[in-house]
């Protein structure tokens, strides 16, 4: 940010004169010339009226419109509060706002942070918040020019890589490289999409943590470099595809189901294939709103596809269309891999969705997946829509095909070695995202395991939802949980 066009009180008397630098500290100590017109507290830092002499804290609820305009004059010229304004003018602010020259790099939605504007004004340290020395060593952002003192703690950096950046002009602060890359260390991006072009958007892989390559291998894990990215659910194995092709397909005859998408229930055997209406009156009516946020989690919902007579702008197609948010792959602080959005996110919001290959119970156990069934979803389209990921309750008693038909759904997602972002997003037992059963091309047995946002989440906060696991459901084994919320089970299984 450049310097404010505040002014100062000189001790000499000389009158009121532009401040050459920065912000200074209120020189006269008078409570009378020292206390804020609007909130009536002594001012220690501030800016000062040409017009009228007082003193105003350098906060939009002190100045107003006024403050961004001290920050467009950068001390070229004298500032006038709003008071003293000419009434024949429009506010400075305004003013600005209204011709199409493009504001300065101070003023972009980015870096408009008071905060961030006091300590450049008051070259305080962008880290620990005290007075940058001069005589001290120091670095200084060559983006936003904040300053920081040549430590670990305030830089969040090692000493080797803080002797580095003292010595390169080029260095950028966290916050600007977060802003600019998405990522906070120079380097930290070490794939540009995992998605490989598939999503309308670019999901990068992240790593701030540690030097680990993307092709390391972990016990009983492929790498990354070997994962093949699946924008939806793959059928390549042969006893999927025969099933498949007995699976009833949602016909709606032409029909739009926006205000009747969670009127439905799976179609049954008596029915033909054709989803059943619910007899609750109360428990119908659209699942979206018009900006496309979830209105209510439900067992199931179903959206419009290709047999319905609306078009792509129809706001009950939502899971369909795919990943709209900007997301990250990042590297967690031993939790593995983790997912992220740059932008923040309502309640509501579609994520993402769990994808993988489809496979019959009995061939993800023939292929030796029971014994790490991580990345395994089961559907159970016959219960409303409901997901869980699997885990067997026992190694002992009946056969696998036996197991399957008493206890275990039919069909499972993999997710091992092919998915989507989803099969990255972690557990937590205070989670931000939740499960949605949505059913778009078929009326029974499969469905889509869609993840939406539980509550409003934060810019680059951790993305997690509730694995379902049922503590004590595993004979002889443990699973620790990590998630490290305030009401944590402390175990997953």
């Amino acid at each position: 940010l450049a310097a404010a066009g505040v002014l100062c009180a000189e001790p000499g008397g000389g009158g009121w004169e532009p401040a050459a630098a920065l912000m200074r500290r209120r020189c006269l100590r008078s409570s009378d010339v020292g206390v804020c017109p609007l909130c009536r507290k002594v001012v220690e830092y501030g800016v000062c009226c040409a017009a009228c002499g007082g003193w105003f804290h350098a906060t939009e609820s002190c100045c107003g419109e006024a403050l961004a305009d001290a920050f467009l004059r950068s001390g070229r010229e004298a500032w006038c509060c709003l008071n003293c304004a000419p009434r024949n003018e429009p506010p400075p602010a305004a003013a600005a706002a209204s011709e199409k020259t493009p504001a300065p790099a101070a003023l972009t939605a980015d870096l408009a942070s008071w905060r961030h504007a006091f300590r450049l004004l008051a070259d305080a340290c962008g880290g620990c918040g005290r007075q940058i020395q001069l005589a001290r060593r120091h670095v200084r952002c060559a983006q936003c020019d904040l300053a920081f003192h040549a430590s670990e703690e305030c830089t969040g950096l090692s000493a080797a890589k803080v002797e580095g950046a003292c010595s390169d002009a080029s260095w950028r602060c966290p916050t600007c490289l977060l802003h600019e890359t998405g990522c906070t260390v120079p380097g930290g991006v070490i794939d540009e999409d995992v998605a490989k072009g598939k999503e309308t958007r670019p999901i990068p892989i992240i790593n701030e943590v540690d030097e680990e390559p993307l092709d390391v291998h972990l016990p009983g894990r492929s790498a990354i470099t070997e994962f093949e990215y699946l924008p939806q659910v793959a059928w390549r194995h042969k006893r999927a595809i025969e099933q498949r092709a007995r699976v009833p397909l949602a016909d709606w005859g032409g029909r739009c189901i926006a205000h009747e998408a969670c009127s439905w229930l799976p179609a049954t055997d008596a029915s033909r294939g054709r989803p059943v209406r619910r007899e609750e009156e109360k428990s119908g009516g659209p699942a979206y709103n018009n900006e496309r946020f979830l209105l209510y989690a439900r067992d199931c919902i179903f959206e419009c596809n290709s047999t319905s007579g609306c078009d792509e702008s129809c706001f009950n197609r939502v899971v369909g269309r795919g990943i709209s948010l900007p997301l990250q792959v990042f590297k967690t602080v031993g939790r593995g891999w983790g997912v992220r959005s740059r932008n923040p996110i309502r309640a509501g919001t579609f994520v993402c969705e769990y994808t993988g290959v489809m496979l019959r119970d009995e061939d993800a156990e023939a292929a030796g997946l029971e014994v790490d069934d991580s990345y395994l979803f089961n559907l159970d389209g016959e219960e409303k829509g409901q997901v869980a990921k699997r885990r067997k309750t026992s190694h002992e008693g009946p056969s696998g095909v036996d197991a399957r038909t008493q206890d275990n759904p039919e069909l499972c997602v993999d997710a091992s070695r092919t998915g989507s972002v989803a099969r990255f997003v972690n557990h937590c037992c205070d989670p931000n995202l939740f499960v949605q059963s949505v059913f778009v091309e078929y009326s029974r047995h499969v469905h889509r395991i869609a993840l939406f946002a539980a509550r409003d989440i934060l810019a680059y906060e951790e993305l997690t939802y509730d694995y379902g696991y049922v503590v004590g459901s595993v004979q002889d084994k443990t699973l620790a949980c990590l998630c490290g919320a305030a009401n944590c089970r402390g175990t997953l299984v």
